[in-house]
């Protein structure tokens, strides 16, 4: 089989998802391992190229001799410029990683396969959905647009979690879709976590549930004998106008890799994720396989990927509480589920295209 996987849109500088950096560059080495793909054609910027060194004789990279397209050229790059180089390729496949297909694909003989994340938009603009949406609504309904576009032209729609299967088919009942899940390359770790803290993600998107997360863990360190003893170290871009509690709440941002691994294995002890809408929930898994215990709100696709005894209920203090008390007074390991490499989730792709 001959596939062209599409990264050139790929950067951590102008993508607002990292995660999907890491999930594109993840499929390319699964799939470079991947027995049924006799070449691997990936269209790459120089900012991928470090990143794909080294790969086997089967596998080829395009490199784009310009920077990362972004507004008008990300938007021509989607609609025009992805399709001309797939055609001049040739390939039997070509994957989409963002799952974004141009509105009218012409790609030759070439078949479509689109690897879709969430439902984003249903948040943003469903009958519950909060009225502070931080998107513009041009931006929702292009990414609404593109989405639904995805399911009903592309010949497959591979996604990570059976949870978006089922919003995908309320769209679009005829969508070949397969679940083929997220990989990870890297061992567990099974460490001891013996720190007092708890990390804390946050983000500025109504979503993620900042504001109900700090309530809940001032809640939380209300009842502990020990809270004096307890800091909470916030992760990420808070909302605009946030004030924090007391000085015991230490806001990082974003920080260095090798920083945040420090504060998660010599300073906490469990970490905290609230949402009210996932695709997946990379976070909690990200957690446990580094062996630092997270609670995270019960949603269905993270009840998916991390066990029952970590999940508590958006709606009830009670159930926050209780579930991190569980996990905090327990100082054993995390318990980390068996999750597949990117070579498997590869396998399952090419494997589903077989189908097709």
């Amino acid at each position: 089989m001959k596939i062209a996987l599409a990264l050139t849109d790929q950067s951590f500088a102008a993508t607002k998802s990292v995660g999907i950096f890491n999930v594109s560059l993840g499929l390319a080495h699964g799939l470079a391992q991947c027995p049924g793909v006799d070449e691997l054609h990936i269209l790459g910027n120089c900012e991928c190229s470090a990143h794909l060194q080294g790969a086997p004789a089967h596998v080829h990279v395009h490199l784009a001799d310009k920077a990362v397209p972004r507004r008008l050229g990300r938007v021509w790059w989607d609609q025009v410029g992805v399709c001309n180089a797939i055609r001049r390729i040739g390939a039997d496949w070509a994957i989409l990683p963002k799952g974004f297909p141009p509105y009218f694909p012409s790609m030759g003989g070439t078949r479509l396969a689109c690897y879709l994340h969430d439902v984003n938009w249903e948040y943003y603009m469903g009958p519950t959905a909060p009225g502070d949406s931080p998107f513009p609504r041009h931006e929702l309904l292009y990414f609404r647009n593109l989405g639904i576009r995805a399911l009903e032209v592309a010949d497959l729609v591979l996604t990570s979690t059976h949870f978006n299967e089922t919003r995908y088919h309320a769209y679009v009942p005829q969508a070949n879709v397969a679940v083929v899940g997220i990989g990870f390359d890297e061992p567990a770790r099974a460490a001891m976590h013996t720190g007092r803290d708890i990390l804390f993600y946050v983000s500025p998107f109504p979503h993620k549930l900042t504001t109900l997360g700090i309530q809940r863990l001032q809640a939380w360190l209300a009842q502990r004998e020990d809270a004096a003893n307890i800091r909470i170290h916030l992760l990420g871009r808070l909302p605009e106008g946030t004030a924090l509690p007391s000085a015991q709440w230490i806001h990082h941002g974003r920080m260095p890799q090798e920083e945040m691994e420090r504060i998660m294995h010599e300073e906490c002890r469990a970490a905290a994720y609230f949402s009210a809408y996932e695709g997946f929930g990379m976070p909690p898994v990200e957690c446990l396989r580094s062996g630092l215990p997270c609670v995270a709100s019960d949603l269905p696709p993270i009840r998916e990927n991390i066990p029952a005894r970590y999940l508590f209920d958006n709606a009830s203090e009670e159930s926050f509480i209780r579930t991190l008390n569980a996990v905090y007074d327990n100082s054993g390991t995390a318990d980390t589920p068996a999750y597949p490499t990117w070579k498997e989730v590869a396998a399952r792709c090419v494997t589903a295209m077989g189908k097709a």
